[in-house]
């Protein structure tokens, strides 16, 4: 269920702000400092689980966040840096769907995969876990096994090491929807990078381990060897559609499931023509999905309808607001932006 309004009290550089969202595409901008980071990171911690508000962001006392979502309900936390202290079913995840973050730093490296992971035994909920006090929450144990989220760096490793445990669960257990999610990776960053086409072709293995391999027009090529603009869009897009797949249990028609993306810094090392396609690419391939997003490329707002733009600025005396796009940003030039 889309996410209509947000409000943030005393926390980063807001001491009282109210977004009104739009129900598909939300892109934060503004100049460094005006707490583009510190309203996507207090969404996150609203809707994503688990997840850790930075300590950083948080004023003492009264950090607090309210929450209305489409239909008038409204829900209300305080911002913490205790990943603890979650709603226990009384939250709005459970009126959400699938929810997650993908914070502005995203680290590369020649990671390789020991194996398989699908047999791992299942971990023990953490001490102090609403499992672990004998809260019974099937959705929050499910979204305690997605792929981890963290406010501060997302790293190859665990997107290498969840390719290799798809490609293995996708032949053990015979559903190819599970191996058509690594193709889609490679179709969606093939629409974003056009003019650099790309496939998942398969799991590969060297003297180190193994690694997933993508068909490219400079032949089989590893994920660590692609370009860093190439290699950010496969590590968030998979880390989305992954735990989108993984929430609701792999199905057929996964496109038409509700879902929430908030992605930090989205156009992060990409050339201003693949900044132009990710939108687009997004909001053709899920239909459902509620998009949140920063940037500071004027190319990533083209194309933008009304309100789907939320531009935050200092005003004389320092003090954070927010504004809206009163039209449609549709054939403008960067500059005109």
């Amino acid at each position: 269920m889309p996410i209509k309004k947000f409000r943030i009290t005393n926390a980063g550089p807001f001491d009282d702000i109210t977004f009104e969202f739009d129900e598909r595409v939300n892109v934060f901008v503004g100049p460094n400092n005006s707490g583009k980071s510190a309203a996507l990171l207090a969404l996150a911690e609203a809707t994503v689980y688990p997840f850790t508000f930075p300590q950083k962001f948080i004023k003492a006392p009264g950090s607090q966040w309210e929450l209305t979502i489409t239909g008038g309900r409204t829900f209300k936390g305080v911002l913490t840096a205790d990943m603890i202290d979650k709603r226990e079913g009384t939250g709005p995840l459970h009126h959400l769907g699938f929810s997650t973050f993908v914070p502005a730093l995203r680290q590369s490296t020649d990671h390789r995969s020991k194996g398989p992971s699908i047999n791992a035994a299942v971990q023990e909920p953490a001490v102090n876990s609403p499992e672990a006090r004998g809260f019974k929450a099937p959705d929050m144990q499910k979204r305690r096994g997605l792929m981890p989220t963290d406010a501060a760096l997302a790293s190859d490793e665990s997107v290498i090491q969840k390719m290799v445990d798809l490609d293995y669960a996708a032949y053990r257990l015979k559903k190819p929807q599970i191996h058509g999610l690594l193709k889609k990776v490679g179709e969606i960053t093939s629409e974003i990078t056009d003019g650099y086409p790309l496939k998942f072709q398969r799991i590969s293995d060297d003297d180190r381990g193994l690694f997933p391999e993508f068909q490219t027009i400079d032949g089989d090529l590893p994920l660590n060897v692609l370009s860093q603009g190439t290699q950010s869009t496969i590590q968030w897009l998979s880390h989305f559609l992954f735990g989108y797949a993984q929430y609701y249990d792999y199905p057929e028609d996964l496109e038409d499931k509700p879902g929430i993306l908030i992605v930090d810094e989205i156009d992060a090392h990409l050339h201003p023509s693949w900044q132009r396609r990710i939108i687009p690419a997004l909001t053709k391939h899920f239909p459902n999905l509620q998009l949140f997003c920063s940037t500071h490329s004027p190319l990533m707002l083209s194309g933008l309808k009304e309100g789907q733009l939320q531009l935050l600025k200092r005003d004389a005396v320092g003090k954070v607001t927010t504004s809206k796009n009163e039209s449609d940003i549709i054939g403008w030039s960067a500059d005109e932006i």
